[in-house]
């Protein structure tokens, strides 16, 4: 192992760059690994750390969000977040009832999608599809 490391939170392995890094411990009930680790698909150095830098900002970024909607503020209620109308906690004045018109659940679209195109799939499309909507139903 080189004394420096040319590109940070990468490793090489067979020429090939991989980017690694430690989940922080106050996160880590957000994943099922406590590192994060997946090929940067180049064996330039330059390009490796373009991508290191751009995956560890948007982790930085997205664990700043996590940790913010963890945190109990007072008024976090009022929040604007992306959008111009304040997020609704539920049972808060501003929640609205659910109505009809908002249309159907993401767990009912994909089972619906599953319905009409997971015929004569391997059951890996299926668990694919479920997993991927269990990671958005665990978003705050």
């Amino acid at each position: 192992m080189p004394e420096y490391q040319t590109v940070p939170f990468t490793f090489e392995k067979q020429g090939v760059f991989y980017f690694t890094r430690r989940v922080p411990s106050d996160l880590r009930d957000h994943y099922t690994s406590g590192k994060i680790s997946f090929s940067l698909r180049t064996r330039s150095a330059s390009v490796a750390r373009a991508r290191a830098l751009k995956a560890s900002q948007q982790l930085d970024e997205h664990w700043h969000f996590l940790r913010m909607h963890s945190m109990d503020l007072p008024g976090k209620h009022l929040l604007r977040m992306g959008g111009s109308r304040p997020i609704a906690m539920p049972g808060s004045p501003l929640a609205q009832p659910e109505t009809e018109e908002q249309g159907i659940s993401l767990s009912e679209a994909v089972a619906l999608y599953l319905r009409l195109k997971g015929a004569n799939r391997p059951a890996t499309f299926h668990r694919a599809a479920e997993r991927s909507c269990g990671y958005v139903d665990l978003l705050p």
